[in-house]
């Protein structure tokens, strides 16, 4: 199947789950083999002659394991030969000295006897039998080791040309060869940044619990969207318990006239709920598009994809009947704020109860949109009904559960190996993921044909001071080693926030404030009664937590070059000194280095041209 390629393959995106499964995906992944067979052939890889040399290797392996395994096995049998002869030793001793203390002869003499047949035994199975065996063994091990070692070698030296070859912008290339209406840009610029926001309202209040960890930005259609993965932390409480151990006596007379002592014991409990920072990820897709301004909805994950065709129906039919339901309370409103879709499936399935313009709601979700829909809420082969989907006005936000374990970095590195079919397996399984990814969260966007038609009218960019937007400035120090900006006393996890402080002939300066918790151990004591009617103090431990935050400065430069052109100007290339001036303290990513420096550093610029 070849797809209609008029505006840019828009008419196959009109049916995504069908255009997925019946061509992108296949694409894609034959997309991603001749990839790698051009790098293989610019690298002049011999597959053949490293598969044979990994063959070896791994023979050689499996030979190793083997004589390992008699090795270990020989050793335990050293060491209960070792014991033999410490016990030999010991029934001597004890013969010996029974002999010495007691008249009758015949239990030293056996113990004696015992005891030298134990050593003898031992010593000789130990020197005639396995050490000559472990020698032999251990010659055994070093030199399949050292064949192996060396077919390792010689398997990494074949793959080096083309392990050198990776680069993290391999991916974005390979999914903008397989969807031309998709265009995913090398970083998220401030041209970017400012359509959105502009335009759409994107970014207007920046949260300060809030720091970016990955990000990805394009337009399918020519609608801008931007894919981020942020740090989160809340505020919550935690209850934490003490006890004490209480202990008393009671007397009483028994039936008899006697005095009865009585031991009791009681563990008194009790907690207390302080409060306590809280930590989590959070991947979200957010859509800038035109279509239908004035619609506010959300709706939830129900995975009807689940669901056999009779629980389905049994669902439909449930809530058919709540939707009823509010659609009569709002008629017995005097208005007509919620109605009834004529599909009560996708109704009921797509759960977008809380809309609030039945007239934009239609306008978007037509009955092709509907089949769109409820063919991916019901999908058991892909993600299926996995997506939150919120519309606030011109944007849209997907927050998916199968984006939360999205590898988004992309690093070259992953795909290095000393075996072709190891380092293609490792190309297609990251590529793919990603892409599937990607893609299925612009799926729910894409069902509806609305969206894809709507293309939206020209902006003007406002020009910015800053070269860099706070995202990428997030993702940029997040991508460094995060002990360069933790408080020193913090116990917890930073967020990260950056703020623009002037411009530097190309690059930004930027302040890095890093918020994090300090941890106190506090005890709290709570007063209960125990049954011996007292009062008791229970100590309750719990742990303050208190703010703490350190700011450092970040300078940043567009650099342009791939992390693998990069990597090798670093090393040997024109950056070379520079970089040994910098020391580690530097992040590379989306083509934008990063690097830690004083507040008196105006040389950054000029060292990086």
């Amino acid at each position: 199947m070849k797809p209609n390629e008029r505006s840019g393959g828009g008419d196959l995106l009109l049916e995504p789950l069908s255009a997925y499964k019946k061509y992108y995906g296949q694409m894609f992944r034959k997309n991603c083999n001749s990839c790698f067979d051009r790098l293989m052939q610019q690298a002049g890889l011999n597959a053949e002659a490293n598969r044979r040399t990994v063959s070896a290797y791994e023979s050689e392996r499996k030979n190793l394991a083997e004589i390992e395994g008699k090795l270990s096995k020989y050793k335990r049998l050293k060491g209960l030969l070792i014991a033999l002869i410490v016990l030999g030793a010991v029934l001597c001793a004890v013969g010996v000295l029974c002999f010495i203390a007691s008249d009758d002869w015949l239990i030293p003499l056996v113990l004696l006897f015992a005891g030298v047949a134990c050593m003898l035994c031992g010593a000789l199975l130990r020197a005639k039998k396995i050490k000559p065996l472990l020698e032999q063994t251990q010659e055994k091990q070093a030199e399949h080791r050292q064949k192996a070692d060396a077919l390792l070698s010689e398997a990494w030296a074949q793959m080096t040309p083309l392990n050198d070859l990776f680069e993290d912008r391999l991916t974005k290339q390979l999914i903008r060869e397989t969807v031309p209406a998709l265009v995913l840009d090398d970083c998220f610029d401030v041209r970017r940044y400012d359509y959105l926001n502009g335009k759409y309202g994107y970014g207007k209040e920046d949260d300060p619990a809030a720091s970016t960890l990955g990000v990805v930005t394009g337009e399918i259609s020519g609608n801008p969207f931007v894919e981020d993965r942020r740090l989160l932390q809340t505020m919550g409480t935690q209850v934490y318990t003490g006890s004490i151990t209480i202990h008393w006596t009671t007397t009483h007379t028994d039936s008899e006239g006697h005095t009865v002592t009585e031991h009791h014991s009681q563990t008194l409990t009790a907690s207390v709920t302080k409060p306590k920072p809280f930590y989590r990820t959070e991947t979200r897709l957010i859509y800038g598009n035109e279509a239908a301004p004035g619609l506010h909805f959300s709706r939830a994950p129900a995975h009807a994809e689940d669901l056999s065709e009779k629980a389905r129906a049994r669902k439909v039919k449930k809530g058919l009947k709540s939707i009823r339901k509010k659609q009569a309370a709002a008629m017995g409103e005097g208005g007509s704020s919620f109605t009834e879709m004529g599909n009560s499936e996708f109704d009921v399935l797509f759960g977008a109860l809380d809309r609030d313009n039945e007239v934009e709601f239609r306008l978007l979700f037509t009955p092709l949109a509907q089949k769109n829909l409820l063919a991916l809420l019901t999908d058991a082969e892909g993600f299926g009904d996995d997506f939150r989907m919120i519309k606030d006005g011109c944007l849209n936000y997907i927050l998916s559960e199968h984006a939360a374990g999205w590898d988004m970095r992309e690093d070259r590195t992953r795909y290095a190996s000393y075996s072709v079919d190891l380092a293609r397996k490792s190309f297609l399984d990251f590529n793919e993921q990603y892409f599937r990814s990607l893609y299925f969260d612009l799926a729910p966007l894409l069902s509806i044909p609305l969206y894809t038609q709507q293309k939206p009218q020209e902006y003007l960019y406002r020009g910015s001071e800053r070269s860099f937007t706070r995202k990428e400035t997030e993702f940029a120090v997040n991508n460094m080693d995060p002990t360069y900006f933790a408080p020193r006393t913090a116990a917890t996890k930073s967020i990260l926030k950056t703020t623009f402080l002037d411009r530097d002939g190309k690059s930004d300066r930027v302040r890095v404030t890093a918020n994090a918790f300090e941890a106190h151990e506090q005890v709290d004591y709570v007063s209960e009664w125990g049954g011996d009617g007292y009062l008791h103090e229970i100590p309750v431990p719990w742990v303050e937590y208190v703010p703490v935050s350190e700011t450092r400065v970040v300078k940043l430069k567009e650099i342009g070059l791939s992390d693998r052109d990069f990597s090798a100007e670093a090393v040997r290339g024109k950056y070379r000194a520079a970089m040994q001036k910098y020391g580690q303290k530097f992040g590379y990513g989306h083509g934008i280095l990063c690097c830690l420096v004083d507040d008196a550093d105006d040389s950054f610029d000029k060292t990086f041209e």
